[in-house]
C-alpha cells in the first residue's frame, strides 16, 4: 500500500468527473485498455475516479468511444508540486538560503554563559575562557573544549574545577571553587555562660577558670576568663614580686552543665478537621524569559476555607533550545471543618505531643537528656487538657564574647 501510494504520488495523480449517459461504459473501456482508475463514487448523475497523470492523456479516445464527456477536477503529485516550484523560483532561492544562513548560525558559539561561581567574578571567567579560544562568534569546530578546561584551572587557581557543555550556540561554562579555609579570629575574648544551669564540667584549654563543678551560672556569667593562665608555683618564687598588668588570650574549653526546660501543651476534646468537598478552582499561567502572563484567573478567595496545590511544567523548545515556558497552575481545594470528640486520655497524648515538640525545638544537637517529666495541669474549663514539660539535659554552655581592650 505504501508503495503503491508513493508511485502514484511520483507520476502524479488527476481526479475526473465522467458525465454522460453510461458512465459505467467509458469505466470499462480504461480497464480494458489498463489504465487503473480508484475512489470512484456516484454523486447525482456524474461519476467521479482517480488516475495517474500518465493515464490521462490516454483517455480521450475512450470518452468519445463511450459518448461521455471527462473533466479533471482536481489533481496532486509530485509533477504539480514541481510545476508550482518553478513559477516561484525566488522564494526556492530564498529558502535555500534560509538553511544555509541558518546552518552557519548554528555552527557557532553566541553565548558565552557561567554557573557555580560565588567569589570569583563571571568576568574573569568569561575573559579567561576567551583568552583561550571560548569567545562569542568563533566556531564550534574551531574549540577545543579539554584545552579550554584545563587552560582556565591554571590561569584562576581559586577554581577547583571547571566544565564546559554546549548546548545549540550556547556554551555553559560550570566552575567549583576552592573552598579555602577561613582565618580565625585570634583577638582576646572571654566564655561566657549562654544559658542558666549548674556546672558540670569545666576544662580550660586557655585562660583562667571562672567557676567550678557544682556552681550555679546565670546567662551571661564568666566562665573562662581571657587570660594568661598563673605561672607554676615554683616559676613563682624565682620571679621578682612585680606587679605586672595581665595578659589578654583567647579563651578556649569545654564547660558543661545541667539545663532545665519547660514547656506547655494544649488540647480540647472537640477536635476538628479539615476535609476536601471536591469542589476546587483552577487558575491557569505560563511563564517565560522572567515575565508572567495570565490565561485563566480566580478570585482571590475562591471560598471561605481553602487549600492550594501547585503543578509546575516545564515546555522546552527541544534539546538544543534554550527557551523553555513554564505553565504554572494553580489548584484551590475547597475545605470544610468536621468536629468530633476525643477522650481525655487521647486529648492528653495529643497535648504531650506539643509540648515535647516545642521543648525539643530549644535543646540543642548533641546535648544529653537526663529526664523528662511530664505533669498533667488543672484547669478551670472541664473540655480542656494542659500539659507541662520539663527537660533535664547536660549541654555544652560556653559562648565566646570578645574582650573590649579600649
Amino acid at each position: 500500500m505504501l508503495t503503491l501510494r508513493l508511485t502514484n504520488y511520483l507520476h502524479g495523480t488527476v481526479r475526473v468527473k465522467i458525465s454522460g449517459a453510461i458512465p459505467e461504459r467509458f469505466i470499462n473501456l480504461c480497464l480494458a485498455r489498463g489504465i487503473f482508475l480508484w475512489g470512484i463514487n456516484k454523486h447525482n448523475d456524474d461519476v467521479y475516479a482517480s488516475l495517474r497523470l500518465p493515464d490521462f492523456f490516454r483517455i480521450r479516445p475512450l470518452a468519445r468511444r463511450s459518448h461521455n464527456r471527462v473533466e479533471a477536477v482536481g489533481h496532486a503529485g509530485f509533477p504539480f508540486t514541481l510545476k508550482r516550484v518553478r513559477r516561484r523560483k525566488m522564494l526556492v532561492v530564498g529558502a535555500v538560503l534560509f538553511f544555509v544562513f541558518l546552518n552557519l548560525l548554528t555552527a557557532r558559539i553566541w553565548f558565552v554563559d557561567v554557573s557555580g561561581h560565588k567569589e570569583v567574578a563571571a568576568e574573569r571567567i568569561t575573559g579567561a575562557a576567551a583568552a583561550h579560544g571560548l569567545r562569542p562568534g568563533i566556531a564550534k569546530a574551531d574549540v577545543d573544549l579539554k584545552a579550554v578546561e584545563k587552560e582556565m584551572l591554571l590561569a584562576l587557581p581559586e577554581l577547583a574545577w571547571v566544565g564546559v557543555n554546549l548546548t545549540g550556540t550556547r556554551a555553559l561554562i560550570e566552575v567549583v571553587e576552592k573552598t579555602l579555609p577561613k582565618a580565625g579570629d585570634k583577638s582576646p575574648a572571654h566564655i561566657v555562660a549562654g544559658k542558666d544551669g549548674v556546672i558540670t564540667e569545666v576544662i580550660a584549654i586557655a585562660g583562667q577558670p571562672a567557676v567550678k563543678k557544682g556552681d550555679t551560672v546565670k546567662r551571661g556569667d564568666l566562665l573562662i576568663k581571657g587570660f594568661a593562665a598563673d605561672p607554676p608555683p615554683a616559676a613563682r618564687d624565682q620571679t621578682p614580686i612585680i606587679t605586672l598588668p595581665a595578659s589578654y588570650v583567647r579563651a578556649a574549653g569545654i564547660v558543661k552543665a545541667r539545663v532545665w526546660y519547660e514547656s506547655y501543651g494544649e488540647a480540647g476534646l472537640a477536635q476538628e478537621v479539615l476535609r476536601r468537598t471536591g469542589r476546587k478552582a483552577v487558575a491557569v499561567s505560563l511563564r517565560a524569559d522572567g515575565h508572567e502572563l495570565a490565561l485563566k484567573r480566580v478570585a482571590d478567595q475562591p471560598f471561605t476555607r481553602f487549600e492550594t496545590e501547585v503543578v509546575h511544567k516545564k515546555l522546552s523548545g527541544g534539546r538544543n533550545s534554550n527557551f523553555a515556558v513554564e505553565s504554572i497552575i494553580n489548584i484551590f481545594h475547597e475545605l470544610v471543618a468536621e468536629r468530633y470528640e476525643i477522650t481525655v486520655e487521647q486529648a492528653r497524648d495529643i497535648a504531650r505531643g506539643k509540648a515535647l515538640a516545642a521543648v525539643q525545638d530549644r535543646i540543642p544537637e548533641g546535648a544529653q537528656v537526663l529526664t523528662r517529666e511530664v505533669t498533667t495541669l488543672q484547669t478551670a474549663e472541664p473540655r480542656f487538657v494542659r500539659v507541662k514539660v520539663m527537660v533535664e539535659t547536660v549541654e555544652e554552655i560556653g559562648q565566646t564574647m570578645n574582650i573590649n581592650l579600649q
